[in-house]
């Protein structure tokens, strides 16, 4: 017996509507509200386009659909289109255990393009969304797949099966089916963040991921079979990616769900960079206009972990692509201090290759300290430290530090709506912010999400 695919299995069934308590439901509406303004603030980004292009209606009352639209597709397109929309700006939550890091509500497009399909609760809902962030989490949390050259979305589609399974009403042994059917055929490498520049496809593989596990958990609820022994198997995912088995972490420990503990973002910027654009807003707002004009030399010092994966590589200090420069700490800085803010504006190609961006990163340097790094390394501690000097000769320091605790913690419910009013602004009234806003809060009384759904037009 596959150890590893009986415990994701029996986790899957075990979980039950009285483990989401009070606080448990609150967090989970949370990053659902959150998700979900990502998702529409991107509607009109070019890969969601191109997403929803492929997403075929279809006609009669099966399949679901796509965000703001409200096209009628099937499950698996819905899942992808929804995904791309989710991902797009980097700003929707992301995983934190072990510093390996992925994005878990990414799936969110997937577990409810299949809830509405099946007219499901809003309650059940949230169930098989909280059994989708603990599978993917607890995964990346256990074994180290990006330090091996394997993508988030290996666990995001195991995650994701599982949870449509769920919502499909599939048998013990239809799970073990589309658990198989999820991990085989999906292996993808890191290549899709590595490389000179990052593609547009860097935000739209985990959506892929997504669409392939509900793609599984429907194969599996017809009677298709998948690989024996998925994971433990002479070519199973341990041997092919790791090279030997890791045991995954407890699942489903009561006051400690994954769905409660991911990192909600104030800026749209990959998680290892809410830190530093944090002290650079601090720094900025100790200067004057005239002196940040005047600025001579930044220094700012992080722990290795976020130089390896922000300032060490040399395409990230001229970023050609969104995708990249979202990804760069030396253009996060640079953008923040001159212009005092980093939205989704900034990502405009104008801005992160303006003169002005590329002058300030030209006097920029990045460094490792390693009291920064002991810190995450043992507590997942979080600090930063940026210096600016200018040529008047005058320096400004600032330096935060923020807890796992204070980064679990995250923005109040007052700071999510705020970004969900400032992501829709453009299409949505405030009568209708407010009635989708509403329905989001309340998710877990509704009892047929596609009520939601409903909603989510513009």
């Amino acid at each position: 017996m596959d150890k590893t695919a009986q415990k994701l299995v029996d986790f899957t069934l075990g979980l039950r509507r009285e483990d989401l308590d009070k606080e448990v439901l609150h967090q989970s509406k949370r990053r659902v509200a959150d998700s979900i303004a990502c998702a529409l603030g991107a509607y009109a980004s070019p890969p969601s386009r191109v997403a929803r292009l492929l997403a075929v209606p279809i006609a009669g009352h099966g399949g679901a659909r796509v965000f703001g639209s409200l096209t009628r597709t099937t499950l698996d397109h819905a899942a992808f289109a929804n995904g791309v929309m989710t991902r797009y700006l980097d700003f929707n939550d992301s995983g934190l255990g072990g510093g390996h890091g992925s994005h878990p509500s990414d799936n969110l497009g997937g577990v409810l393009a299949v809830a509405e399909s099946v007219h499901a609760s809003g309650l059940d809902f949230l169930v098989a969304l909280a059994i989708s962030y603990e599978i993917q989490c607890r995964f990346m949390d256990s074994a180290p797949f990006n330090q091996r050259g394997w993508d988030q979305p290996i666990t995001g589609t195991m995650a994701c099966a599982m949870a449509a399974g769920r919502l499909l009403g599939l048998s013990s042994e239809q799970l073990h089916q589309a658990l198989a059917l999820a991990v085989i055929p999906n292996l993808c490498t890191m290549q899709s963040r590595a490389g000179t520049e990052l593609s547009v496809w860097k935000g739209c593989a985990a959506a892929n991921g997504a669409r392939q596990g509900v793609f599984a958990a429907q194969l599996a609820m017809h009677g298709m079979t998948g690989p024996t022994d998925p994971f433990d198997g002479t070519y199973g995912l341990w041997a092919q990616t790791m090279g030997q088995r890791y045991d995954i972490q407890p699942l489903g420990l009561p006051g400690q769900l994954a769905i409660t503990q991911s990192a909600l973002k104030r800026y749209p910027v990959r998680n290892s960079l809410q830190t530093p654009v944090e002290t650079t807003l601090d720094l900025y707002h100790q200067m004057s206009p005239s002196e940040i004009a005047d600025i001579e030399q930044v220094t700012a010092s992080t722990y290795r972990a976020t130089y390896r994966k922000t300032a060490e590589d040399a395409e990230q200090w001229a970023p050609l692509t969104r995708e990249t420069a979202d990804h760069s700490m030396p253009a996060a800085v640079a953008v923040t201090l001159i212009d005092g803010a980093l939205t989704p504006q900034s990502y405009s190609r104008e801005r992160y290759r303006g003169a002005d961006v590329l002058a300030l990163i030209k006097r920029m340097r990045v460094i490792v300290d390693d009291e920064f790094t002991r810190e995450f390394e043992e507590v997942e501690t979080q600090n930063c430290r940026i210096i600016a000097r200018t040529k008047a000769g005058k320096e400004y320091m600032s330096h935060l530090r923020y807890t796992l605790d204070q980064v679990v913690s995250g923005p109040s419910d007052s700071e999510i709506e705020h970004k969900f009013e400032t992501l829709t602004r453009d299409f949505m009234t405030s009568a209708e912010r407010r009635r989708l806003l509403d329905a989001l809060w309340h998710i877990d009384e509704c009892p047929d999400v596609a009520r939601v759904v409903d909603l989510l037009a513009i």
